[in-house]
């Protein structure tokens, strides 16, 4: 019989594949590790804001999640603090601090969580309706706006306080920015399906969609270097640590002081266990954020997630 672990490997393996494409046509000149800033710039300008908005739209926060979705938003954010405090006493340069930040914070819910949570909960569609609730709007809004502020006050393109002003008014200005406040606006309007041209429209955001994992496994594949940075190990310890053991503890014992339901507290703990997000080396290759050292991060986390997913969610529920 199938068991968590193997189902979060069928998804690894999977994701996997795709990354090693991406580095055998880099390896075999096909495509050059100098192309991925212009595959950053085309998901980042394009295919994540169209996905955004997609999301946003079409799921919306209603008061019967609102706490997870709380739950979830401060235990990413609890993590992105407790990264950078570890950065700066193991004394990481400061683009590793920002790549550890963005990696150890909001993790790849979507990727792995939502396959996870369909076969966790068989038979029960609200749990995964409940889950991508949480994980859009717990997980992926803070993604959007918390990673990018990171990569670029952190990456080579921030160089002092002068320079905050154009960085908050540049990603305002951003589509990803704006994506968000028009999915958030739209998810509002009452638009029934078969309204004109909407479910066209609709329809072309989900295929759009749909090319947001194959692009990240390139942009992931051309950085990716098997030869670890300096500092990679203590790097990739403290980032797991976070990640995988702290974000996961914190949203199980946050859920009981909110006293959330049993079923809630299951869908958490596994969205909040879940490896790197992948959009992590994006940002970080976006903005000159060790995009590299985020790269295989990433990619270690994600080869470790079979054995510590389910090992996690067996311990804390």
């Amino acid at each position: 019989m199938p068991t968590i672990g193997s189902h979060v490997a069928e998804t690894v393996i999977a994701f996997t594949l795709l990354v090693l494409a991406g580095y055998f046509l880099k390896r075999k000149g096909v495509l050059k590790q100098e192309d991925s800033p212009m595959f950053a710039r085309l998901l980042t300008q394009a295919i994540l804001p169209a996905t955004i908005f997609y999301q946003l739209w079409t799921h919306h926060l209603s008061g019967a999640n609102f706490a997870p979705v709380l739950i979830m938003f401060l235990s990413g954010t609890a993590a992105l603090i407790v990264s950078f405090i570890a950065g700066v006493l193991f004394k990481f340069d400061r683009p590793s601090i920002g790549a550890l930040m963005i990696i150890s914070s909001f993790g790849s819910s979507a990727l792995i969580g939502y396959p996870i949570i369909e076969y966790t909960f068989a038979n029960n569609p609200q749990a995964l309706a409940e889950g991508i609730a949480i994980s859009e709007l717990g997980v992926g809004l803070p993604i959007f706006i918390f990673c990018p502020l990171v990569a670029m006050y952190f990456g080579g393109t921030f160089k002092g306080a002068a320079d905050l002003w154009q960085l908050v008014k540049d990603y305002l200005l951003s589509p990803i920015f704006i994506s968000v406040i028009l999915g958030l606006v739209f998810s509002r309007i009452d638009i029934s399906e078969g309204a004109l041209l909407v479910d066209t429209i609709r329809e072309a955001l989900k295929m759009t969609q749909g090319a947001l994992v194959v692009i990240s496994a390139i942009i992931l594949g051309l950085q990716l270097s098997f030869q670890p940075a300096r500092g990679f190990w203590t790097l990739i310890g403290v980032s797991i640590a976070v990640q995988m053991f702290f974000e996961p503890w914190f949203a199980h014992t946050a859920a009981g002081f909110f006293n959330i339901s049993s079923e809630n507290r299951q869908i958490l703990i596994l969205i909040s266990t879940m490896p790197a997000a992948i959009l992590g080396p994006v940002f970080a290759a976006r903005y000159n954020c060790a995009a590299k050292t985020a790269s295989l991060l990433t990619f270690t986390h994600i080869a470790i997630s079979p054995i510590l997913v389910p090992a996690m969610f067996a311990f804390l529920s």
